[in-house]
């Protein structure tokens, strides 16, 4: 057996010789599969019988979601999501304070707990109407202590100092398991041989005992690694105290936060329209304007168990996993290189797979193109679109799109999508990378509309008309074959032809008009059509008196809700490495780890009523 291969084979690929330019052997110098294009499209679209057809798509040309999505803030990390008081500053909620440090605002938060926290009694009526949208919702569960508020920056201030390592619950840096796990993953379906079932073993609990036994087989000192294994496992014993965790930084990156919340709740969740009053004992008002009422809600749907991938057993139907169908690969590559045409490409494996995929290319644009049909179009849904290639996440809810058509050798638009159709032939720019299967092409300019961020406010009410959209133009072009069905398709940097960065003389007024087009989409995703089913209010004492504070007996499942661990370990399937480092040698290692981290959500039932009082 070849650990090499085991180890490393994603690593090794052909090269494919373009006008003198090497390129991997991946999309789009390779057409994709366009069975799984297809297959793709009915899981996102969780449709059967998907439009496929172009003659059956162009009927859906233009479209927008039945509801729109509401804006909200993505609660910035570094300011402690909703913990956050987001007062206002000439610079700007996202540029607050202390916004390059976030310890600045963490100190911040120790000093407002022993001080504003500790008087809420005190308050003036305007001092409670700006308190953080967490800290109301403590005082509205009669909480003093301020549970849910304290868990945020706790959250905060781990990930700030040691990010994941912070809720490390389980690390085997010795490993050795990987020989009972194969045997354990060839009673299942998820592989054919006892090689493929090693390799999958190794990948997910292989450690310092597997990585020692592939370099004595290696260097011709065993024959297999299961005679090598064992060996291993004595040496890792060994060594294994020389072994320490890679430190991690203690920064929070700006745009962290919770928009993975925000934009999946947005396209769903019933819009919060007015502001909401409580009575509060000492006469006062706890007001809940509209954005405190966002900030709760997409926190809930951000440490809701929803955001795990929709996971169906093929042979029972059942889900196994979350409410999340998605499409694409985050690009992790940092300055991905362009290729002769000025489009972005994945020149080297991905830094944290070690595999070779076609990520910083963007999602297919065949994919693209059906998912805005048949989910938008068809559907009348919204889903999230992660805007932009590169290792930054920043998920925004699809509002619309419009499609223009084009001749992609031409250029030339046409009204009628069938006069811009052509024949594949030596004119089209892209023809050795098309499908065997494709007989035409069809340019595509597709104009998307997505729901932007805004900074939190205490505007009284809320509507569409609040709401920042933005919209992004880009151009591709996709494969047909005899009969119209879209099987493939290529991205364009420029409508037609080379984009380059710079164009005419250096200093000359036309030396930027020429800069490639990058703006397809990283990935995208959708929340399942069954979305309520991971939202169960539970069964409490009834809230009559909406004017006032809810039943004492609600805090107590508050506290739980606040108190939810996640927990990414082997009992759930996740099989995640953590990266250790010889003390003497700086050797590293990848090796098992679990983890579970405190995943504090609002009481649903409390979300419910809010939104409720709010319509």
């Amino acid at each position: 057996m070849n650990l090499k291969v085991i180890f490393y084979n994603s690593l090794f690929l052909t090269l494919t010789s373009v006008a003198n330019a090497k390129y991997p052997n991946i999309y789009p110098f390779v057409p994709a599969d366009d069975q799984v294009i297809h297959k793709t499209v009915k899981r996102v679209s969780e449709d059967t019988s998907p439009i496929l057809n172009m003659k059956d798509a162009a009927k859906y040309s233009s479209a927008k979601s039945k509801k729109q999505p509401w804006s909200s803030s993505f609660w910035p990390l570094n300011q402690g999501l909703i913990a956050s008081n987001y007062e206002s500053t000439r610079i700007g909620y996202y540029l607050d304070r202390g916004f390059f440090s976030w310890t600045k605002n963490y100190n911040t938060f120790l000093a407002r707990k022993n001080g504003v926290l500790k008087n809420i009694e005190s308050l003036t009526q305007g001092q409670l109407n700006t308190l953080a949208p967490s800290e109301k919702y403590d005082i509205l569960m009669g909480d003093s202590s301020f549970d849910l508020t304290n868990r945020l920056w706790d959250y905060t201030y781990k990930w700030g100092t040691k990010k994941e390592n912070a809720f490390i619950s389980n690390l085997n840096i010795t490993g050795g398991k990987s020989l009972e796990r194969a045997n354990e993953i060839l009673k299942t379906d998820m592989a054919d041989t006892y090689t493929d079932a090693l390799s999958i073993a190794i990948n997910q609990v292989g450690g310092l005992a597997e990585s020692i036994a592939a370099n004595l087989v290696e260097s011709n000192q065993y024959q297999s690694f299961e005679d090598a294994l064992q060996e291993g496992i004595r040496q890792a014993g060994l060594e294994k105290d020389n072994y320490v965790l890679v430190k991690k930084n203690k920064y929070i990156a700006l745009w962290e936060g919770i928009c993975h919340g925000w934009s999946t709740a947005a396209g769903v969740v019933p819009r919060p329209t007015r502001t909401v009053k409580f009575d509060l004992p000492n006469g006062k008002k706890l007001k809940f304007y509209p954005d405190d009422i966002k900030g709760l809600i997409s926190l809930l749907w951000a440490n809701s168990t929803i955001q795990d991938g929709k996971w169906i057993d093929e042979k029972t139907g059942k889900n196994f996993g979350g409410g999340v169908i998605s499409a694409g690969l985050r690009c992790n590559l940092k300055n991905p290189k362009k290729d002769r045409w000025g489009r972005v490409y994945d020149d080297r494996p991905d830094p944290f797979s070690g595999s070779h995929d076609p990520r910083c290319v963007g999602v297919h644009p065949a994919t693209w193109h059906l998912a805005l049909v048949n989910i938008i179009g068809k559907q009348g849904r919204s889903f999230i679109v992660e805007r932009k290639i590169s290792d930054e996440v920043d998920n925004h809810p699809m509002s619309s799109y419009k499609m223009r058509y084009y001749n992609p050798n031409t250029g030339r638009f046409k009204n009628n999508f069938m006069d811009a159709i052509t024949t594949i032939n030596k004119d089209d720019q892209f023809e050795e990378f098309r499908s065997p299967k494709a007989k035409y092409i069809l340019g595509v300019l597709t104009t998307m509309t997505y729901i932007d961020y805004r900074k939190p406010t205490r505007y009284f009410n809320d509507s569409p008309a609040n709401d920042d959209t933005k919209d992004i133009k880009m151009y591709y072009d996709l494969e047909l074959d005899e009969e119209y069905n879209i099987i493939g398709g290529q991205w364009r940097a420029k409508k037609t032809g080379v984009a380059r960065e710079f164009q005419g003389r250096p200093g000359s007024p036309g030396r930027r008009l020429n800069r490639p087009n990058h703006n397809q989409p990283d990935f995208f995703w959708v929340i399942t059509k069954d979305w309520k089913n991971y939202f169960q209010a539970e069964e409490l004492e009834p809230w009559t008196n909406t004017t006032k504070l809810p039943p004492k007996s609600w805090k107590e499942k508050a506290l739980k809700a606040h108190s939810f661990v996640y927990q990414k370990t082997h009992n759930f399937n996740w099989y995640e490495k953590c990266s250790v480092a010889n003390k003497e040698t700086g050797n590293t290692v990848k090796v098992p780890c679990e983890f579970k981290t405190n995943q504090p959500q609002p009481l649903l039932n409390v979300v419910n009523k809010l939104i409720e009082l709010s319509k």
